[in-house]
């Protein structure tokens, strides 16, 4: 049992109520989710490793923080473009399919009017005659691969 006392190091720390700062961490220390923190150990332990291994990375790299705060912006510039692009792909989709459609008419073709390839000669009326075609729904710059297929 001795031994266990060695192992074991106590400590005291005293708080200034009139402190705002020694106040606040007092509340914290005080009022924590017991579901979340095991004890008041594992919170002071935790703390004080994490304000001395951060002023340890700050010293080792002046632009630790900001490096930081850069790559939490970017986490939020993708997270926010991959809502709109889930938000958008239906629409997307759909027009993808008009644009494919409108690609490849079909055609009433009478029967012996073909010409020697098999297609319908000239003069013969479309199925899609009338409909107006874009050239704003040109996908031809976009890789479809994500798609699947």
């Amino acid at each position: 049992m001795g031994k266990d006392r060695e192992c074991v190091r106590t400590t005291c720390f005293r708080f200034n109520m009139e402190n705002p700062e020694h106040a606040k961490a007092w509340d914290y220390l005080h009022n924590y989710d017991k579901d979340k923190i095991k004890s008041t150990n594992v919170a002071a332990i935790t703390a004080v490793n994490d304000y001395f291994d951060r002023m340890g990375r700050l010293a080792d790299d002046p632009y630790f923080e900001t490096r930081q705060r850069e790559e939490r912006f970017v986490e939020q510039i993708v997270s926010e473009v991959g809502k709109a692009f889930i938000a958008e792909m239906p629409k997307f989709l759909a027009s993808l399919m008009l644009s494919l459609n409108r690609g490849y008419p079909m055609q009433a073709v009478p029967l012996g009017t073909k010409d020697t390839r098999g297609y319908a000669e000239d003069g013969n009326p479309s199925a899609t005659e009338g409909l107006k075609t874009s050239d704003e729904d040109d996908y031809s710059g976009i890789d479809f691969d994500f798609i699947g297929g």
